[in-house]
């Protein structure tokens, strides 16, 4: 009798201990979300980070905004250009040459009307109205329109430079001509590197333009009726752009949801066994 009740005493004793072990992992399980908090803590103060001149009824674009907004511009900016050359390339300038020539001005055209009519006359352009953009200086003004012409067109500026440094860098012995050609593209290329790199570097994203102007890249909605006519018509065009911007945010929360879900099933299966 005396070998039973120790043995049935053992099985109580691992009875008692299995609730004990669970309770045990419940609580680890409650203590470990701390860094996540941690992480999020800095997360939103991240986000938070703004200039103290700014008025806090601004709030800067988001890299999701910047993207829509780089989308946009290049599409609108290069895609006649991209097809007048795939165009010039396969006729071979044989035949094909008045509607290629065409292109090249639509492209042109284009080009000049976004990058140089818009941001002069407006202070965007249309990816700065598709993803609901604009430059604003600390005090809600627009900057200088000298801004918005280094802004928009810093790109194809570095591109044109690469150009020239590309077909006249041979040259460089006959001088005159070639030697410029060749200095002007370096320092094109050279503003776009150093542009980049202030942007990279900036909290706010700021590039060097927009600490020369002092300017910031914030979310813009305009209220109803504020434009009419034509400015109406390029305001409208940031649905498009909230619309997607939604479709990103709604896919997101659910990848995050799902991923939640997954690890609740994972630690509650391991705490069974």
């Amino acid at each position: 009798m005396g070998l039973l009740d120790k043995v049935e005493t053992k099985e109580e004793v691992v009875k008692k201990a299995k609730p004990a072990a669970k309770a045990a992992k419940a609580v680890a399980k409650k203590a470990t979300p701390a860094p996540k908090k941690e992480a999020k803590a800095k997360k939103v103060k991240a986000k938070k980070a703004r200039p103290e001149g700014l008025s806090s009824e601004f709030e800067i674009a988001s890299s999701l905004n910047r993207v829509i907004a780089w989308w946009v511009n290049f599409t609108v900016n290069f895609a006649l250009l991209i097809g007048a050359l795939v165009m010039s390339v396969t006729t071979g300038g044989a035949s094909g040459g008045f509607a290629t020539t065409l292109l090249f001005l639509g492209a042109g055209l284009i080009f000049i009307f976004n990058g140089v009519v818009l941001p002069i006359w407006t202070g965007r352009n249309l990816g700065q109205y598709t993803s609901s953009t604009r430059y604003i200086r600390g005090d809600g003004s627009k900057p200088l329109f000298l801004h918005g012409l280094f802004v928009n067109n810093i790109g194809v500026s570095s591109l044109i430079g690469f150009i020239m440094v590309f077909t006249q860098a041979g040259k460089l012995s006959d001088g005159g001509a070639p030697i410029a050609f060749t200095s002007i593209g370096a320092i094109l290329m050279i503003l776009w590197i150093v542009n980049w790199q202030f942007s990279r570097n900036s909290d706010l994203r700021q590039g060097l333009f927009d600490l020369m102007f002092g300017a910031y890249l914030v979310r813009y909605v305009s209220e109803e009726g504020e434009a009419s006519g034509f400015r109406a018509r390029l305001e409208s065009m940031s649905q498009f752009g909230e619309k997607y911007a939604q479709r990103v945010e709604d896919k997101k929360k659910a990848k995050e949801v799902a991923s939640k879900e997954k690890k609740e099933e994972k630690s509650d299966s391991e705490s069974d066994d």
